[in-house]
């Protein structure tokens, strides 16, 4: 929109850019949430049979983790894409929104993975479960089939599905950093001309 300069034709059509950039977000944040369900969905059936079969004591899961992984998949997409959006509003670029989106949501997953004595173990003595917790990576935690247990004397690898936060604590730590960047990108909207 900045490049091409058609964000005087949006703002020319709605000049209430709050709304302006809430329509935005709802739209993007509905897109990201269906295409993760379905994602999630189609992995999950698909896996699920695969995943019994093998000599994983994880599978299968209850139907309610199940319910959450998928929900929860939609919601950590629809957040990374009003992120992703934010960051585009704040920069007006589109290469350096895209490399600072990616920088930020999936860089640390890639750092944390290869960190640890064991493949990135982010609970015990690990060296990377800050990222995995202060990171819009955070929310990947919805993912996971079963949570650390505290009692249990072994290595949770990130690798295996394990992090850190418990499942909407991590997803709440994307939606802070979606909210902060949304409302950074409210302000800026509102000083800078079009």
């Amino acid at each position: 929109e900045y490049r091409r300069g058609l964000i005087r034709v949006s703002l020319t059509a709605a000049p209430r850019r709050g709304r302006l950039l809430a329509a935005k977000a709802v739209v993007i944040a509905a897109v990201g949430f269906v295409a993760g369900v379905v994602a999630a969905t189609l992995a999950l059936a698909v896996g699920t049979p695969v995943l019994a079969r093998t000599d994983l004591a994880v599978w299968p899961v209850s139907l309610l983790t199940q319910a959450r992984m998928i929900v929860g998949t939609g919601a950590l997409l629809a957040l990374a894409g009003v992120l992703a959006m934010a960051i585009a509003i704040i920069v007006r670029r589109s290469a350096p929104a895209i490399t600072t989106a990616i920088v930020v949501i999936f860089i640390p997953y890639l750092l944390t993975v290869g960190v640890g004595p064991q493949g990135g173990e982010p609970g015990r003595g690990g060296g990377g479960g800050w990222a995995l917790r202060a990171t819009p990576v955070a929310a990947m935690a919805v993912q996971q089939a079963l949570p650390e247990f505290y009692q249990v004397a072994t290595t949770y690898p990130v690798i295996g599905g394990y992090y850190p936060l418990a499942p909407w604590a991590g997803l709440a730590v994307e939606c802070a950093w979606a909210a902060a960047a949304l409302a950074l990108a409210f302000f800026l909207l509102r000083r800078r001309d079009a």
